[in-house]
Formats: structure tokens, C-alpha cells, sequence
């Protein structure tokens, strides 16, 4: 599964060899709760094709894992999820709006922990989709996003608005915060998370750390918080 996600990573990354005009980025990020949950991720996008009216086909890449707990009885056991998804999609921009919508598949191998056995490990495939709508301005921007896996019907959901806080005379590292909220689920789990942000830009790479509330049907109340870096290319 990792080598598989590096092949698909450095192909799209050969995309944006010397003498490429299009731009593409490249996203990655962790989030860890006070349970031990955690997520992380790390993606390629870049454009395909670009046509005429603000339309571009694109292709992305992204590789991500996360661990849970999960209860058996009244045992606590942890399971963790490696999983890529290969995918094509198309944007459209409208004035300062942008709009994207992507589908492929997701390979997912699964380990869970089990009573005095070995684990359990699971290998999956399945569909994957996602729409986001994306506002940008010098002074703030506006990013709804959300995403749905057939594998156990999870669907998870985001709107972060962010203001531009401080920014020198130079124009070096502009200064924003902002406001997350998140929400996920499937048939037997529901999550909802909601909390501050703050990203600073340093030349083309942008660094944002997040942190707040949860609450979920499976700890209740709680804690998170994460880091994200974003560049285009």
C-alpha cells in the first residue's frame, strides 16, 4: 500500500517537470484528538487540461492514515486504516469563486485489534467522492468541502472561513484566523468539530494550526488539534 502511494504521488509530481505552465499544489496535514485518534494525509493535485470559460480537468493523488479505538464488550482495542485514493475531477471559476468536484477509488487496507488473538487486517476497494467550493479575497477567503466513501458510508464535511489579520509593508507572511467547524458520520458513528485557526504564509508555502472542541457518540466531549502546509507549484 505505501509503495503503491508513492508511485502514484511521484507520477503526478513528473507532471510539473521544467516547461510546464499549469499550476498544481501540493497539501498535507495531522490531526491528533485527546483520545489518540489521529489523522494525517498528504496529497498531489494538477491540472490535466485546461479549456475555455474557466474550466480545468485535473488529476489528484492523495495517501492518508488514521487510528481509532474502538470498544469490544467492555474492552478498548485500536484499529488503524491506510488508505489511497487516485481520482480525477474538474473545477470551474466564477469571478473570485471556484468549484471542484472529484471521484475515483479508494484502495483501504484495515487492522484492528482483536480478544486474545492476532489482529485483523482487511484489504478494500471502493468509490470515493468529493465537491468543494472554494472563495478567495487578499483581505479573507471561505472553503466548504465535502466527501463521501461508499466502503461504510462515511460522509465528512468542512466550512473554514479565514481573515487577513496582519500583513507587512513588504508584503512578507500575511497573517490570518479564522473559524473551523466539521462534521462526519456513518450508520453507527457520528462527530462534530469546531474551533480557531490561524495560517501564516511564508513565501509560497502556507502553514495553518488548528485546535478545539469535539464531541462524538463515541467519547462525547474532547479535544483535537493539527497542523497543515499547502504550496502550489
Amino acid at each position: 500500500m505505501a509503495r503503491l502511494a508513492l508511485l502514484l504521488l511521484a507520477a503526478l509530481v513528473l507532471t510539473v517537470l521544467p516547461g510546464r505552465t499549469w499550476a498544481g499544489d501540493v497539501f498535507t496535514g495531522f490531526q491528533i484528538d485527546n483520545k489518540r485518534q489521529y489523522f494525517g494525509y498528504v496529497g498531489v493535485r494538477t491540472p490535466i487540461l485546461q479549456m475555455s470559460g474557466g474550466t480545468t480537468l485535473f488529476a489528484q493523488a492523495m495517501t492518508a492514515g488514521l487510528g481509532y479505538s474502538f470498544r469490544n464488550g467492555t474492552r478498548l482495542l485500536d484499529a488503524n486504516v491506510q488508505f489511497v485514493v487516485p481520482s480525477v475531477g474538474i473545477s470551474q471559476s466564477l469571478g473570485r469563486w471556484t468549484f471542484l468536484a472529484l471521484g475515483g477509488p479508494q484502495l483501504r487496507r484495515i487492522e484492528e485489534d482483536r480478544l486474545n488473538t492476532s489482529a485483523k487486517v482487511d484489504h478494500q476497494i471502493g468509490a470515493f467522492g468529493q465537491i468543494e467550493a472554494f472563495y478567495w479575497h487578499e483581505k479573507g477567503n471561505l472553503h466548504a468541502i465535502g466527501s463521501y466513501a461508499d466502503l461504510d458510508n462515511f460522509f465528512w464535511s468542512r466550512l473554514r472561513g479565514k481573515l487577513l489579520v496582519h500583513k507587512s509593508e513588504k508584503g512578507c507572511c500575511p497573517l490570518y484566523a479564522g473559524w473551523d467547524i466539521a462534521g462526519m458520520g456513518n450508520g453507527d458513528f457520528r462527530a462534530v468539530q469546531t474551533g480557531p485557526v490561524v495560517e501564516i504564509s511564508v513565501g509560497k508555502v502556507a502553514f495553518l494550526a488548528k485546535g478545539g472542541y469535539q464531541h462524538s457518540t463515541s467519547f462525547h466531549s474532547g479535544g483535537y488539534g493539527g497542523i497543515e502546509a499547502y504550496f502550489p507549484f
